[in-house]
């Protein structure tokens, strides 16, 4: 980044305290914002096919939310925005995966080549999010600031892995193959989802000794609908990315 932490918050604050929105001043400022926050060293990269789409939301979510920022008192002004950001792009590549995911899951298997007359075929598993990628060309930055919806995604999914972490009813760690109670619902979400980077069904059928054809099934057939019916249970219908 250019700015300093001192000149970084004087920009918020300007942005902040300046309540006409349409003012071509308070586009300029948040236009400026924009660039500095995507030169933040350590912003989250992925080579997860719907990365730019995670990432224009959260530039979007960004906008709309960033009078609501708060440094922590024992971090940098810079440190502080580039967690708050990658928190929330975390939760936006997460959440397209998982939408992604369970609209294959109901039209084919999840290994059916969805590239195959390339010269390097992958399945939707092996688009997975890891990091390690260089973030791609971003233009029209401008668009970003027109584009405001109303995001509720990262509570909900918040209070999604807190869910299966806890699983009050043992309703994800009794999911599992007959015989492989290592193998359930509440790891695959814990190693596929949340955790980051998230894992590849492909290592873990490896690590476990489990057919990849048994993993896949379950994990299709089984976890996602137990994480789409929670989802239901926690007021997400998918409108929201509407």
């Amino acid at each position: 980044m250019t700015m300093t932490d001192q000149q970084l918050l004087a920009l918020i604050n300007k942005i902040c305290g300046n309540q006409d929105f349409q003012s071509e001043e308070r586009r300029r400022d948040i236009h400026r914002l924009l660039l500095e926050c995507q030169q933040l060293p350590g912003l989250r990269k992925s080579s997860y096919p719907l990365y730019l789409e995670a990432l224009d939301q959260t530039w979007e979510w960004v906008i709309k939310n960033i009078c609501a920022f708060e440094p922590k008192p024992d971090l940098a002004v810079q440190t502080s925005l580039l967690k708050w950001i990658n928190g929330y792009l975390i939760w936006r590549i997460k959440d397209l995966y998982l939408n992604q995911a369970y609209q294959h899951s109901r039209e084919s298997s999840l290994d059916v080549y969805i590239n195959e007359n390339s010269d390097n075929p992958s399945t939707l598993l092996d688009q997975l999010p890891d990091g390690g990628f260089e973030t791609p060309t971003i233009s029209g930055i401008e668009g970003y600031i027109e584009k405001l919806r109303k995001q509720k995604i990262q509570e909900t999914f918040e209070q999604l892995e807190r869910y299966v972490e806890e699983d009050p009813d043992h309703s994800f760690q009794k999911c599992h193959p007959r015989k492989r109670p290592d193998c359930n619902c509440q790891l695959l979400c814990q190693r596929l989802l949340f955790k980051d980077p998230p894992e590849k069904l492909t290592h873990l059928s490896r690590e476990l000794g489990i057919k990849y054809d048994t993993i896949i099934s379950h994990w299709k057939r089984k976890c996602l609908p137990l994480l789409q019916k929670k989802l239901k249970d926690l007021g997400y219908s998918g409108d929201e990315e509407s």
